[in-house]
């Protein structure tokens, strides 16, 4: 894609504001450091308004005098509970925490948008509205935020956000209409069995055989209940029980997460977990119980939203028909509001080499210009 030339000379900024953010990574709602961050670059562009949406959120209002239309660009902001595993100068000074999702980089790219739209509030035609969002990583921030009004006064009409993408190539957009994305619930299931000493079994409930059991009966959801044509997955990504080696172990939990592209087969799965877990609860006298900790819907683009974009790309090479992903983004919870669009911005190439969520993940800055430019061609539009 082209990049208009102000845009391009954006460069230094986009390095010094992705890297200082990068080195103030937070969780979940508790982004103080950030919000402030923020604040102080946001205020510099003369907003028509800045208002707080789910304690360290911010919605940023541009007004057009006589405009029909409201559009809105979001970003995400919590970073990562992981180690950062660089020795580059920008590391993260926030120790076991670190920016190992992108999200550094969007906000960056609505900062960039920000200040080139107070340079050009005469050319505008629409408000807009930039929402930075908190809580993405398993938080349900975008409910949050929502329910604070931020796609209300003024009303937003449509909204558009995206993601860093390892697997795109660099300078280019990964882009489908239909699902992106996957509709994610994390749960945890625990275990109620009853302790007794190791010596005596038959007077206990073995909490961690019962787990071992419902471990292997709830991967046949998947192997053996679910038509292979269908894209389903069910992960159980944690276990904890037991308390010594000569006990009985009384509970025990485990912690996984179901994804699909359909609520009906969602719904029929639950439907078949919750038959197992009821019959092993009967067979051997223990209790189990579930939790559900988040949930996102899919990810889902319209198709006329989504022919917009490819109208404002210099050509289809622009782009990449991207295949559906099992990752979740609350992204999806825009969408049921308002129609929305949610694209992945490459960085394959140069330093955008590791996976999303690794400890060493990492991003050349140039590749931002792209997701300022295509907003701001919508923008534009």
């Amino acid at each position: 894609m082209e990049l208009h030339q102000e845009i391009r000379a954006m460069l230094p900024e986009a390095v010094r504001l992705r890297r200082e953010l990068h080195q103030i990574p937070e969780l979940g709602f508790q982004l103080f450091k950030t919000q402030a961050f923020l604040l102080q670059e946001l205020e510099a562009c003369h907003p028509d308004r800045i208002d707080k949406v789910a304690v360290t959120g911010l919605k940023v209002v541009f007004m057009t005098p006589g405009a029909e239309e409201t559009v809105a660009f979001r970003a995400d902001m919590d970073g990562l509970a992981n180690k950062e595993q660089s020795k580059a100068e920008y590391c993260s000074l926030h120790e076991g925490k670190m920016h190992g999702c992108g999200h550094d980089g969007h906000m960056t790219i609505l900062l960039l948008l920000a200040k080139w739209i107070a340079a050009h509030r005469d050319e505008l035609t629409r408000n807009i509205v930039l929402i930075f969002q908190p809580g993405e990583e398993g938080w349900a921030g975008a409910k949050c935020v929502i329910s604070d009004g931020a796609l209300k006064n003024p009303d937003v009409d449509r909204i558009y956000g995206l993601h860093l993408w390892p697997t795109v190539p660099k300078g280019k957009v990964g882009l489908r209409w239909g699902y992106l994305m996957a509709q994610t619930s994390d749960f945890e299931l625990t275990v109620h069995g009853k302790s007794a000493h190791a010596s005596t079994p038959q007077m206990g409930v073995d909490a961690i055989v019962v787990a071992a059991e419902l471990i292997t009966m709830l991967q046949t959801v998947i192997t053996r209940e679910t038509d292979p044509h269908q894209d389903a997955l069910l992960t159980l990504g944690k276990i904890c029980g037991g308390t010594s080696h000569n006990v009985i172990a009384e509970e025990v939990r485990i912690s996984g997460t179901l994804r699909t592209f359909s609520d009906e087969l969602f719904q029929q799965m639950v439907r078949k977990c919750g038959a197992l877990v009821q019959g092993l609860e009967v067979a051997t006298g223990a209790k189990i119980t579930s939790h559900r900790m988040v949930y996102y819907p899919c990810v889902e683009n319209p198709r006329p939203l989504v022919e917009r974009i490819y109208a404002l790309l210099d050509s289809m090479e622009d782009t990449v028909l991207v295949e559906p992903a099992m990752a979740s983004e609350d992204f999806s919870e825009y969408q049921r509001e308002v129609p929305g669009v949610f694209c992945w911005l490459g960085i394959q190439g140069g330093k955008g080499g590791a996976p999303l969520h690794n400890t060493s993940f990492d991003f050349d800055e140039d590749a931002l210009l792209t997701g300022v430019e295509l907003f701001r061609r919508i923008v534009m539009e």
